[in-house]
């Protein structure tokens, strides 16, 4: 009877037997990108949530509750406003899941922020990529892959979070797939008619909720939301931002 080894660390284990090169190009190939244009029309898409805020009622006249306890945002406007920008309705996407680029890095989750609880970035479409289900475990639970993800979006968008650095090539390794690093990816989702028109409707929204802003919606935040994307891409001008 052969002996079993010893459990030790599941990466490392992975990693002597997989092949690190293919599993890059398929991430390389099958990743979803919003376009970099889309991006520039509306950077973040709900900025009146981050992953854990509490969630209100219509016209923010009270608290959600689900048997009498406040119920908070978990992932869904995110993944709205990825489908949205990617021109793709949610139900036409099965076995697809929207991957925040950068988040949790703490693999005990027992950190109480990261950048999914921050309105800035929650929602940005600069800091998601959709992925067939499978692999989200390589974008969840590999560094190199993760910071494979994050060069390819500050080289596709220009996007860095505040206080990060940007990983370095050697951060990487075997895990970045070809032309990442110039910022050559594929599965770029072109901005088209029907997105831009998704995009200019949810600015709308925007900016009428915040004029017309009552009850608990949060005011501050999405100001100094929108004035932080004001001042990052020339292009979008938040008019209640000034």
């Amino acid at each position: 009877m052969t002996a079993i080894p010893e459990i030790g660390d599941g990466l490392e284990a992975l990693n002597r037997v997989i092949n690190v090169g293919e599993i890059a190009r398929l991430v390389g190939k099958l990743t979803r990108w919003v376009d970099p244009e889309t991006f520039r029309i509306l950077p973040v898409w709900y900025p009146d949530l981050a992953r854990k805020q509490s969630l209100y009622k219509a016209g923010w006249e009270g608290l959600q509750t689900n048997r009498g306890k406040p119920k908070f945002e978990g992932n869904t406007k995110a993944n709205a406003a990825l489908s949205r920008a990617l021109g793709v309705a949610r139900k036409k996407r099965p076995n697809w899941t929207c991957c925040h680029i950068w988040g949790n890095d703490d693999t005990s989750f027992s950190m109480g922020y990261s950048e999914v609880n921050d309105p800035k970035y929650y929602s940005c479409i600069a800091n998601m990529v959709l992925l067939p289900t499978p692999l989200k475990a390589f974008t969840d639970s590999v560094p190199q892959m993760k910071a494979a993800l994050r060069l390819a979006a500050y080289r596709l968008y220009g996007f860095l979070p505040e206080g990060k650095a940007l990983p370095t090539l050697q951060r990487t390794g075997e895990w970045l797939p070809e032309g990442w690093n110039q910022g050559k990816v594929d599965g770029v989702c072109k901005l088209n008619a029907k997105i831009r028109k998704s995009a200019e409707s949810r600015a709308s929204r925007i900016l009428s909720e915040f004029s017309e802003s009552h009850g608990e919606y949060p005011r501050n935040q999405v100001e100094n939301v929108m004035r932080y994307w004001s001042a990052k891409i020339p292009e979008f001008n938040f008019e209640g931002a000034s």
